[in-house]
């Protein structure tokens, strides 16, 4: 599955603080077509963009 639009909208999240928490990703995320390696490509593409993930 093509997850660019989940990067593009993490990406806007983190415009202001560099980072997106685990429940933004989650809200994005369709957790039913969602596997595991699809999320770690997700993570991936985020830090490639220099886009962290925080706690909260």
């Amino acid at each position: 599955m093509d997850w660019s639009e989940v990067v593009r909208k993490a990406a806007i999240l983190a415009e202001k603080t560099g980072y997106v928490t685990f429940d933004q990703l989650n809200e994005l995320i369709p957790s039913a077509e969602a596997e595991p390696e699809d999320i770690d490509a997700i993570l991936t593409a985020l830090s490639e963009r220099g886009i962290w993930i925080e706690e909260e």
